[in-house]
């Protein structure tokens, strides 16, 4: 779970530190080319350093919330005041559960980061890991294995290496008065009580791995992570058709600003000569005239 922890917490100040750009906050475009505003280093320093001692303060009060009080409580309150601003520093000591106030501080500096809605959503699921890991952690914690089992272990393994030596008394017959059952049975011995030993110590693991060095691993590499600056040419600035307009952020609603006209000169038409229908006549045939010629007879 620490290790899933280290790779969360790389994760959040990568992503606050590359996709940092201030006026994409409400807009409707995913930009993928510069911000659409100037960014001033300063400020972008401060707000990743914010973002970066929130992230190592969720790893050192988890690491506290799994130690008892005595061992760390005073170290703990001195790295805190050291590393983060007394405000937050003091919210976090008086804070009755520790992780969750330090989630609740890498929540805010989120926030604070100008960048797209998408984006800043993306970060926020890494955070809900990091509930995941500390419930995980306090389950591992708050639920050991009971007493009775590892005082039952205790007891069978001292009866059994008692009785070991008459089990082994008649092997040992050929040594001088039996002489080398001695050592044997305490080496046995030695074993046996050392793995019953790493059982217990298995049972409480967050006594034993180095929490407060982990977390200080996962700060050293946050802090470089917030330093980090692109060695990339700037991007071309993106369109205003992709900008909405003040008045359109103010509602909630972007707009996309208006083209400009386009003129395009047409010919005019020539108007096409009437198609001149053929008219057929049809000429009446003359009528034939029959002419009447007088028929005389001949004389002779």
């Amino acid at each position: 779970m620490w290790g899933l922890m280290i790779n969360r917490s790389r994760d959040v100040v990568r992503m606050g530190a590359q996709w940092y750009a201030p006026g994409t906050e409400k807009s409707g475009f995913l930009e993928e080319g510069a911000p659409l505003a100037e960014i001033d280093e300063e400020v972008k320093a401060e707000k990743l350093n914010r973002l970066s001692k929130s992230v190592w303060s969720f790893s050192r009060a988890l690491a506290r919330h799994l130690t008892p009080p005595d061992e760390d409580e005073e170290q703990f309150q001195k790295d805190v005041r050291e590393r983060l601003e007394p405000a937050q520093a003091e919210a976090l000591i008086a804070s009755d559960h520790r992780p969750n106030r330090a989630m609740y501080d890498i929540g805010c500096a989120i926030n604070d980061l100008p960048m797209h809605f998408m984006r800043r959503n993306q970060m926020d699921l890494d955070v809900a890991h990091f509930e995941d890991i500390s419930g995980g952690c306090e389950r591992i914690f708050g639920t050991p294995v009971p007493l009775v089992y590892s005082r039952h272990t205790a007891r069978y393994l001292t009866a059994y290496l008692l009785m070991l030596p008459l089990g082994l008394y008649s092997g040992f017959g050929d040594s001088w008065n039996h002489i080398a059952l001695v050592p044997s049975v305490a080496a046995i011995s030695l074993f046996l009580f050392g793995i019953e030993e790493l059982a217990t110590s298995l049972e409480e693991p967050f006594s034993i791995l180095p929490l407060i060095g982990i977390s200080n691993k996962i700060g050293a590499n946050c802090d470089e992570l917030a330093s980090f600056k692109s060695s990339l040419p700037e991007p071309p600035v993106a369109l205003e058709t992709t900008i909405a307009t003040t008045s359109s952020m103010s509602e909630g609603v972007p707009k996309m600003a208006a083209p400009e006209p386009v003129v395009v000169e047409v010919e005019p038409e020539v108007e096409a000569e009437p198609e001149v229908e053929a008219v057929v006549t049809e000429v009446a045939e003359p009528k034939s005239r029959k002419f009447r010629i007088p028929f005389t007879k001949s004389r002779n």
